[in-house]
């Protein structure tokens, strides 16, 4: 997929690329099902370490930019219901990004034991089945309505704004 408008795009890479760490997420949860990785196998260690650097972006610095800047633009040219529902969603996934990262933090300092990994497996599995289509419905709902609507002064304005604060 791709968008004119410079922010659509970079919102749809940053899309693409949290949905392809959330299908590693459940990849690494469905072969360990029954028993907790080492947290030192370097394949997990990857996962934990992608997680705990890009979750806080993704969770709150690109949905704090689309309910500030897009969602309230969308809203002044008459549509707020989509703002609304993303909103609610957001809500949603805030809480579930955050207990993980705290969770991973305690996994790097201790491992897993049985509790640990059925908390990671629980957070895990709720954050994919949220966050993924989550995100998808931004790349058929959202970012089309705002790659036709966005004039090239406003995007370069909403650009700058975002870029400047990664």
């Amino acid at each position: 997929m791709n968008f004119q408008n410079r922010v659509c795009q970079k919102l749809h890479e940053e899309h693409a690329a949290v949905v392809a760490m959330l299908e590693r997420l459940a990849q690494t949860i469905a072969r360990h099902r029954d028993s907790a990785p080492d947290a030192k196998d370097p394949m997990v260690a990857k996962l934990l370490n992608d997680l705990a650097a890009e979750l806080p972006g993704e969770v709150e610095r690109h949905f704090a930019f689309e309910e500030t800047e897009l969602f309230s633009y969308l809203g002044e040219a008459g549509n707020q219901e989509i703002g609304a529902h993303l909103t609610h969603e957001h809500g949603i996934i805030r809480p579930i990004g955050a207990a993980l990262v705290k969770l991973i933090g305690d996994v790097r300092a201790q491992g897993f034991d049985a509790a640990r990994w059925a908390e990671f497996r629980r957070l895990g599995q709720d954050l994919h089945d949220s966050l993924v289509p989550h995100a998808r419905k931004e790349d058929m709902a959202l970012l089309p309505m705002l790659d036709d609507l966005m004039d090239s002064e406003k995007e370069t304005q909403l650009y700058e704004k975002y870029v400047e604060h990664m």
